[in-house]
């Protein structure tokens, strides 16, 4: 287990519940893999199979794939490792699977035919026992044929999604999902009265509870009635801005929770259907690890409550969109975080390599085998891309790379509260502009626009910006009292619009009697409940004025990018290192020069990474956004260490000196890699005495 900072041994025992379940430990997963996700082309001649293989291993590539229902044969009798890829093929993801093969036009179909509730079931009903019970068979079938020949993992589906990525749509008023809805409801709500007071409705018995469609909940927003009819103002719906000064003149129109309680049930079947797989998976095969690819950011739509999903897989490979990748490492210490590559060039996919496996990330997907071998050559030459991405793969599975990830840690106990409750009142509160044409804010248009994201990535850029290592932490952990009040911790909420009356009081326990700021935000936190209904009135105490960023952090992610720096309506970095003054960081270095610093320890020492901080997040066409042009030049750098110590190049391998500083030139698309040791160390020997003992 990697070790981190004290307050962290509070938070593990739960971010842990998986292993701690399991009955049989996972098979260790200690080396990083470069996988090649492998198309139609590779089988075409079997003949030239063990050439594919070869010309893998020329690319650096060391594990391949299969799918969930084909024959492995081929690569374990070329001696070649691989995972087994979409278990589930049908049900979890409904792009290739479903009577929607267009979701544009499927969706403007629906509105122009008067958005009926009867179009709201889904193809594939997530609680329907025999589409669970097909799943489970083919979970089984792939578990047994795969499971003698230790695959490297299972992935159950890619891409996966309660609706289209994390598009809105109120799917699924399935009667299966509804009658399953309510039997969770009721672990909700004490009594069908408690829920009527919430929800401000009138049901005479469960069997009548429906949720709010999207559309049903605007109507309430438009009109501030509980009960509205016929169908919203869109006009009205348009003009609508939220004030929490104003609001509670009309609380009805702001009580969202019989439209958010179905959401927060959608998340939660997605979570218990993968669940139910995983653990299908693991009867048969109780060592590989079942996991998924291709999420989504954290999102009101979609089943993308990533604190859910992060308690029921064993490995996961994120689109890292909306700060997703940082959230699941967060959430999933020691488990297995790898990505997909689908750059062409050495540079661009070396630089963001190296960051994420400085993040912890333990392997890579390439995509795909059809765009990097040339299946109509006579010996399955490799292209042009593949050649370009062969050095970065190497650099990957070299020492260097796997002295970096065998090392722990160390984070600081700085957090970014996560909350799933607060995503679903912000897209509310964000979607009224676009009226009755909600349906096409897809999570295209999400990624690039979506407000709170924006935030939650300017405030995370700001603390790495300042040389910090922060964390996400979930509500759930909030309320089961994971921050420690005797802890030196500083917690950030972010958009963080909806918090339960636990979480709230936990808050009230954590900054009591502190001398310094530990609630740092932006929006009054807790404006409305954990069900999204607009409370009374704003918690306000543990939350005072002098703890809130009135400036936009929405700003800072993008326009810390410029040449120029922040102006100060938008300088989140400069706020934070006042008030982090007395928790000083480390190491760090002016915020200016945007340096992410990454630090770790080895048993005779430290290790210490420097990267320029670039904005990483993926589009949703799945290409890394853009705009780092200001940071893709070397900088003059001089870190200050806390006391002398012996210094080497870990690039060169080479030794530096014995001082309390370190000078040197930060490459934009390499990180700069030292050691730092108490007792000199030979200078043959580097690498192997860093790394110690091997098991």
């Amino acid at each position: 287990m990697r070790k981190t900072l004290p307050l962290l041994a509070l938070l593990l025992p739960s971010l842990l519940v998986l292993d701690a379940a399991a009955a049989t430990p996972l098979r260790p997963w200690l080396e990083y893999r470069t996988i090649m996700w492998v198309g139609d082309g590779a089988g075409g001649q079997p003949e030239k199979f063990p050439l594919f293989c070869q010309r893998l291993r020329d690319m650096g590539v060391n594990t391949a794939m299969v799918y969930g229902a084909s024959d492995p044969a081929p690569l374990w009798q070329n001696q070649f490792p691989y995972y087994v890829e979409n278990l589930v093929n049908r049900g979890l993801c409904l792009k290739w699977n479903s009577q929607v093969k267009d979701w544009d036009k499927f969706v403007t179909d629906w509105s122009k035919a008067g958005r009926v509730t009867a179009a709201l079931v889904r193809d594939f009903c997530l609680d329907d026992p025999q589409w669970r019970d097909w799943a489970r068979d083919q979970v089984r079938q792939s578990a047994t044929r795969n499971g003698p020949h230790q695959p490297l993992a299972y992935n159950l589906r890619d891409e996966l999604s309660t609706t289209y990525s994390a598009n809105p749509f109120d799917y699924d008023f399935n009667p299966v999902a509804l009658a399953s809805f309510r039997r969770w409801l009721k672990t909700q709500y004490p009594s069908l009265g408690a829920l009527n007071a919430e929800w401000e409705t009138a049901f005479a018995q469960w069997d009548n509870v429906t949720p709010f469609t999207t559309d049903e909940i605007k109507n309430r927003m438009a009109s501030g009635l509980a009960l509205p009819r016929g169908n919203p103002d869109w006009q009205e719906l348009e003009a609508l801005k939220f004030d929490p000064a104003t609001a509670r003149q009309s609380p009805t129109r702001w009580n969202f929770s019989p439209w958010a309680d179905f959401r927060a049930y959608r998340d939660g079947s997605l979570a218990n259907a993968l669940e139910d797989l995983r653990q299908t998976a693991h009867g048969v095969d109780p060592q590989t690890p079942v996991g998924i690819e291709g999420t989504q950011m954290p999102a009101a739509f979609g089943g993308y409550d990533l604190w859910k999903l992060s308690r029921v897989l064993d490995w996961v490979e994120p689109y890292d969109i909306g700060n997703a990748r940082q959230i699941f490492g967060s959430f999933m210490p020691g488990r297995p975080i790898i990505t997909t590559v689908f750059e062409s060039d050495t540079g661009h996919a070396r630089r963001r390599l190296w960051h994420l496996l400085l993040e912890g990330d333990r392997g890579c997907i390439v995509w795909w085998s059809e765009d990097c071998i040339d299946f109509h050559s006579a010996d399955d030459a490799l292209t042009a891309k593949a050649k370009a991405l062969a050095p970065a793969l190497r650099e990957m599975t070299s020492p260097l790379a796997q002295l970096f990830l065998g090392a722990e840690p160390e984070r600081d106990p700085i957090f970014i509260l996560y909350s799933q409750p607060s995503l679903q009142v912000d897209w509310l509160l964000e979607s009224t502009v676009d009226g009755s044409t909600w349906l096409r804010r897809f999570s295209s248009f999400e990624a690039a626009h979506n407000h709170a994201a924006q935030a939650r990535d300017g405030w995370l850029k700001a603390l790495e910006d300042l040389g910090y290592s922060p964390q996400f932490i979930s509500a759930e952990q909030i309320e089961s009292g994971q921050l420690a009040a005797g802890s030196n911790a500083v917690l950030v909420l972010s958009s963080a619009w909806a918090l339960s009356d636990k979480a709230v009081q936990q808050l009230s326990l954590f900054a009591a009697g502190a001398t310094q700021d530990r609630l740092l935000f932006d929006d009054w936190p807790g404006t409305f409940d954990q069900h999204g209904k607009l409370r009374r009135s704003s918690p306000t105490h543990p939350f005072e004025d002098t703890e809130r960023f009135t400036g936009n952090p929405a700003l800072y992610a993008a326009e810390r990018l410029r040449p120029s720096p922040p102006g100060a309506a938008v300088d989140l970095a400069g706020w934070l290192a006042a008030k982090l003054q007395p928790r000083r960081p480390a190491l760090s270095l002016t915020p200016a020069d945007r340096v992410r610093v990454h630090r770790f320890r080895v048993p005779d020492g430290r290790l210490l990474a420097f990267e320029r901080n670039v904005e990483y997040a993926m589009s949703e066409s799945l290409q890394q956004a853009g705009g780092n042009e200001a940071l893709e030049k070397p900088v003059q750098l001089n870190a200050a260490l806390p006391q002398r110590e012996h210094i080497y190049d870990l690039n060169t391998q080479t030794y530096l000196g014995y001082a309390d500083h370190i000078q040197f030139t930060l490459d934009p698309w390499r990180p700069s890699l030292f050691a730092l040791t108490a007792n000199k160390i030979p200078a043959a020997s580097i690498l192997s005495t860093l790394a110690g003992p091997q098991p």
